[in-house]
């Protein structure tokens, strides 16, 4: 144990001593706070006075009370330990070491005011190569890093990482390329896919992906839950077959011109059968995968990945990516050490940065909306309180309570939007709070029932606006937060009002139809009928534009019968500092690691 280490320890053991007050102890008290024998309780005394850090005036006699000034702020201490354990990767023991102290405390503030600016790219030279690092913080921990278990975005970025699926999306050209599968075909009924593998890729723990592993991933998606994101496709799949080493077969039960699509997800990326099997959900935090990195290292508070030297699309230019999970890292932080980082997702730059920066307005966005479940009987049945409640959600005034110039009301999903049935209730009036009030409290749909709005706990802010401009118009409203995995439940059946989110990138098509399909569990019949069978002609629908025009019809439909309220969008941006090359984004609009390089 270092000597810094042991001087924490006695303070800890002396914890009302305040700096220059003199307080005596015998040198077995020494030893009992210092966990050590007498001897190198003495040892241990004599360099803390040394450095300063203490003022000890032995006494002969073991008994003897001798004399102890702490001098050295037990914070400064503390400081210098957490930065040492950083450099080790160990965040955790860093934190650890701070908890001791208040949340306002100099050690803390300083220690982030450190730690924001050990981010972006560095590079150091050992055993005669260069080692470049990348650091990201992390807003918040990764619970998954399974690709058939994520839920949020960042984890799903990281899979991109750490994963393949046979096929990929070029988002150029906007056609689907072959990745792990150099070829593929379908029969002439399109229910059966036959993939052809590359030879000699190999996954992380140094085996060759094989068709066994190609059948084993798709089997394992057929068994999750229901709740599971793109579980329709899932019940699609009839039977999976390895033909022989490199080839495998897929049959499904019906036709769908969406399952190719579905293939070149992060949620189909390829498993080994053999470890998936070994470690069961443990794999969730322990993932093997083909991608360009590895996982070397992961905790609650830092997630490392190492490139993976054998990728079969060439090796990453990084040698090591690392994310740190701060709790309560200050946007202060961020804005003081700007000049630490090369990329930033999703922030804002000053106006006196910009010279040396650049920005991708990025293809993608998140769209925030809201549904009512007409399951639930209560006041949202009557199509004129639900019309009154997507008044009161008026978005100029969300707009406001939500600020940032990233984001912009939404009043659809699609980019283009060809409405083919005239919609006019759905549209909400103009705002007028005084009369809305007297529309809410004249209403003989609405008799002052509270409305329960249930979302997951991530969009709690979100939920918070809503029911803020609920009450304003004089509903009575209360907000349910779940985890991720219960909102997939029955449990978020027993709300009136549904707050999702929903990330339009590349994947939107099949992530509309994932969304939709959902939505018919809190949909009354005569709108789920309809909703139903134009999800049946898109499944059978060749034309990515008549795919579209379908999901325009959905929206359409939704939207008019007031079952569908937007919110907004939130555009996703990328800054970049000049010194970083490589730039180009995943299905995701994230920057890919594996391209990346930095001018020296």
């Amino acid at each position: 144990m270092k000597l810094s280490s042991h001087y924490m320890r006695l303070r800890e053991h002396y914890p009302y001593a305040i700096p220059d007050q003199e307080l005596t102890a015998t040198l077995g008290e020494l030893a009992e706070a210092l966990q050590c024998t007498h001897r190198n309780a003495q040892l241990l005394m004599g360099k803390m006075q040394q450095l300063g850090w203490v003022e000890w005036r032995p006494k002969r006699g073991r008994s003897s009370r001798s004399s102890l000034i702490f001098r050295a702020p037990a914070e400064d201490i503390a400081l210098s330990i957490a930065k040492e354990l950083v450099e080790h990767k160990d965040l955790r023991g860093a934190l650890e070491q701070l908890s001791l102290f208040s949340p306002d405390s100099a050690a803390k503030e300083s220690f982030h005011r450190w730690l924001s600016g050990q981010f972006g790219y560095t590079s150091e030279v050992q055993d005669n190569k260069r080692l470049d690092i990348l650091r990201f913080p992390l807003t918040q921990p990764l619970q998954s890093l399974d690709p058939a278990t994520i839920h949020f975005t960042t984890e799903a970025h990281l899979v991109h990482q750490l994963f393949d699926p046979l096929v990929r999306y070029n988002r150029l050209t906007q056609t689907i390329e072959p990745h792990i599968a150099h070829a593929w075909e379908v029969n002439s009924d399109r229910t059966v896919w036959t993939f052809h593998l590359r030879k000699g890729i190999l996954f992380h723990h140094g085996r060759e992906l094989a068709a066994e592993d190609v059948s084993y991933t798709f089997d394992r998606l057929r068994l999750l839950a229901d709740g599971a994101l793109y579980s329709w496709v899932h019940r699609q799949i009839e039977r999976v077959e390895a033909v022989d080493p490199i080839t495998v077969s897929v049959r499904l039960k019906e036709q769908s011109e969406l399952f190719l699509q579905f293939a070149g997800t992060n949620r189909a990326s390829i498993v080994p059968a053999d470890r998936c099997a070994e470690l069961g959900e443990a794999f969730a935090l322990s993932p093997v995968g083909t991608g360009p990195f590895k996982l070397s290292h992961l905790d609650e508070t830092m997630c490392v990945l190492d490139a993976f030297a054998p990728y079969f699309q060439g090796r990453a230019h990084l040698d090591r990516v690392e994310l740190w999970h701060i709790p309560n890292l200050q946007q202060q932080d961020f804005d003081r050490t700007l000049g630490s980082f090369q990329m930033l997702h999703n922030y804002r730059l000053p106006d006196e940065a910009s010279a040396s920066w650049q920005q991708i307005q990025q293809k993608g966005a998140t769209c925030r909306f809201l549904t009512f479940n007409l399951l639930k009987q209560g006041p949202l049945q009557d199509p004129d309180v639900r019309g009154l409640v997507m008044s009161a959600l008026d978005r100029g005034r969300l707009l406001a309570r939500i600020g940032g110039d990233a984001v912009a009301a939404a009043d659809s999903f699609l980019t283009y939007r060809e409405t083919t049935e005239a919609a006019p209730a759905a549209e909400p009036c103009q705002y007028d709070p005084e009369r809305l009030r007297q529309l809410v409290s004249s209403s003989t749909g609405y008799r002052g029932e509270r409305l329960r709005l249930c979302t997951i706990m991530q969009y709690a802010e979100d939920a918070q606006h809503v029911q803020a401009l609920l009450q304003e118009a004089g509903f009575a409203c209360e907000v349910k937060l779940l985890t991720a995995q219960q909102f997939k439940s029955e449990q978020r059946l027993h709300a009136d009002l549904l707050l999702f989110s929903l990330m339009l990138d590349t994947d939107a098509e099949l992530r509309l139809f994932d969304l939709y399909t959902s939505m018919q569990r809190h949909l009354e019949p005569s709108v789920k009928q309809v909703v139903a069978s134009l999800l049946r002609q898109m499944l059978l629908e060749p034309s990515q534009t008549g795919r579209a025009e379908l999901l325009a019809r959905i929206e359409s439909h939704l939207t008019a019968k007031r079952v569908l309220c937007f919110l907004y969008q939130k555009q996703l941006k990328t800054i970049y500092h000049t010194s970083v090359k490589g730039i180009s984004l995943d299905a995701l609009d994230w920057v890919q690691f594996k391209n990346i390089w930095f001018r020296p």
